[in-house]
C-alpha cells in the first residue's frame, strides 16, 4: 500500500508556478467509474464536472443492466466519453486473491470472447461517444491477455497507479493512460478520502511528471465514482476546479479523445 501523503493548497500552488517556471502548464484528465444508467447522482456529476469526463460503463452487469436512458442523457452531454468497464463487473480471483473480472486463471478465450461481446453492446448503444478503452474493474488484468486488446479493437487501457509510477505501454499499440487520484477511501470509511491525501495524490503526481519519475506527458488522472460520492466529495471536486479557475487553468483537463486518437496501423502509439 502506498505511504499516504497529505497536501494542502498552498502545496498545490507552489507546484503550479514550478511548472509555470519551466514554461509548461500541467494537465488532468478526468475518468468516472460504474456507469449503467441515468441517475440523480449522474445528473450531479454533469453539473459539478467543468470539463471533459471518460465514463467506464459496465456492459453487461447481471444485477445492474445498461440502460438506454444512459444513452438518452450522455447524447445530450457532449463532454461525455464512455470507455468500457469490464464486462459484467464481476470478480473470477481465486479463493483468497483479490478481485479480478480477467484474471490468468480464468479461460483466455472465455475473456477474449466476452470482451468482444461488451465492446460491440457499447458501440451499438453510445456510437461516436465510446472510444475502445478498456479499464478492467478493481484495475486488474492479467499479463496473458494484454496482447490480444489491440487485434480485438482497443487503443488502450486505464488502470489505476501508484509509485512507482508505469511510465511506458503495457503492449505495443496500446496506449495506458491512468489515474493517480481516487477520490474514495475504498480501505476506510468508503467515503471521501479527505482533502489532504486527494491534495497529495494530485501535486505527487505533478511533482513526479515533472521530474521525469512519471510520464510527463500524460495527463494526472481523477478517479472518481459517482454513485457513492457523499456531500464532502462533491465539494471537493467543486473546490478543485474553482481553485483551478481562479489560477486560470480552467482548460487543464483534457478530452479522452485526444488521448486515444484514432489511429492508423502505421502511427506510433502515444501521440497525444
Amino acid at each position: 500500500m502506498a505511504e499516504v501523503i497529505k497536501a494542502d493548497w498552498d502545496d498545490l500552488a507552489r507546484e503550479m508556478d514550478l511548472w509555470a517556471d519551466v514554461g509548461q502548464a500541467p494537465t488532468l484528465w478526468w475518468r468516472d467509474d460504474d456507469a449503467v444508467a441515468a441517475t440523480p447522482a449522474l445528473a450531479e456529476l454533469r453539473r459539478v464536472a467543468g470539463g471533459p469526463v471518460a465514463l467506464a460503463v459496465i456492459p453487461a452487469a447481471p444485477d445492474r443492466p445498461l440502460a438506454q436512458s444512459l444513452a438518452d442523457f450522455l447524447a445530450d452531454w457532449p463532454g461525455a466519453f464512455v470507455l468500457q468497464h469490464g464486462i459484467s463487473h464481476r470478480s473470477h480471483a481465486s479463493a483468497g486473491a483479490k478481485n479480478s473480472e480477467f484474471p490468468a486463471t480464468l479461460d483466455l478465450a472465455m475473456r477474449v470472447e466476452g470482451l468482444e461481446m461488451g465492446m460491440e453492446r457499447l458501440q451499438n448503444m453510445f456510437g461516436a461517444q465510446f472510444l475502445p478503452v478498456l479499464t478492467p474493474p478493481w484495475n486488474r488484468i492479467a499479463d496473458d491477455l494484454l496482447p490480444h486488446l489491440a487485434g480485438l479493437g482497443y487503443r488502450g487501457l486505464s488502470r489505476f497507479d501508484e509509485p512507482p509510477y508505469r511510465k511506458s505501454a503495457t503492449h505495443p499499440r496500446l496506449v495506458e493512460v491512468n489515474t493517480q487520484v481516487d477520490v474514495i477511501d475504498w480501505r476506510g470509511s468508503r467515503g471521501f478520502v479527505g482533502e489532504g491525501p486527494a491534495l497529495g495524490r494530485l501535486v505527487g503526481h505533478l511533482a513526479a511528471r515533472r521530474s521525469g519519475m512519471a510520464a510527463p506527458e500524460l495527463p494526472t488522472g481523477i478517479l472518481t465514482h459517482h454513485l457513492v460520492h457523499d456531500t464532502a466529495t462533491w465539494r471537493f471536486l467543486e473546490n478543485l476546479q474553482d481553485w483551478l479557475a481562479k489560477r486560470g487553468v480552467g482548460q487543464v483537463f483534457v478530452l479522452p479523445s485526444r488521448l486515444w486518437p484514432a489511429m492508423g496501423p502505421s502511427q506510433e502509439r502515444g501521440r497525444l
